[in-house]
């Protein structure tokens, strides 16, 4: 954990001189992110489900489609697509399973929850890298990596103001009856 401390570090300075959200925005969201995790926990693992399916579903056409009455089919798609969606899969079952674990620290308002949110923006940060790499497109690359640090960024931005109200000094906010 001693490099993602100095991760941590890292980003909090270089998103110190940016604008921040009104007190009350920050509270609020701090408050809430268990739920938004929750809900984006549930959404991706459907997602995730969907994928395996379609991977399925590739491997099982391309397995039988070899000839129609004589005449050879070929795959729209390479091997490198097939390798690339496995690795995605891969980085967003990991996602999945970390966010799915940061949801009980989250809502006890735990800087557990809190790192456990970077590790997963960590992993989509090298899920985007990957995913850029293995697409074996230059134009792919670019558009993956670009509007992949965007994506990040913007999380990224979001997660680290809401970095102040995990940790030691502050307890869970009481659920009204």
């Amino acid at each position: 954990m001693f490099g993602l401390d100095k991760l941590e570090k890292v980003i909090a300075g270089w998103l110190k001189p940016l604008p921040h959200l009104p007190a009350n925005g920050q509270k609020w969201i701090a408050t809430n992110v268990w739920w938004i995790v929750l809900v984006g926990v549930i959404l991706s693992a459907i997602g995730v489900l969907v994928l395996v399916g379609g991977i399925f579903t590739y491997m099982a056409f391309v397995g039988n489609a070899a000839s129609y009455y004589g005449v050879y089919a070929s795959s729209v798609y390479n091997d490198g697509w097939i390798i690339g969606t496995i690795v995605s899969l891969l980085f967003a079952i990991a996602t999945v399973i970390f966010a799915g674990m940061a949801i009980s620290p989250l809502k006890a308002m735990q800087k557990k929850g809190w790192s456990l949110l970077f590790v997963v923006l960590v992993l989509k940060a090298l899920g985007v890298i990957l995913s850029a790499i293995l697409s074996l497109n230059v134009l792919g690359f670019f558009v993956g990596i670009i509007f992949g640090a965007v994506g990040i960024a913007i999380g990224a931005y979001f997660l680290f103001e809401i970095h102040s109200y995990f940790g030691a000094a502050h307890k869970a906010v009481p659920v009204k009856k």
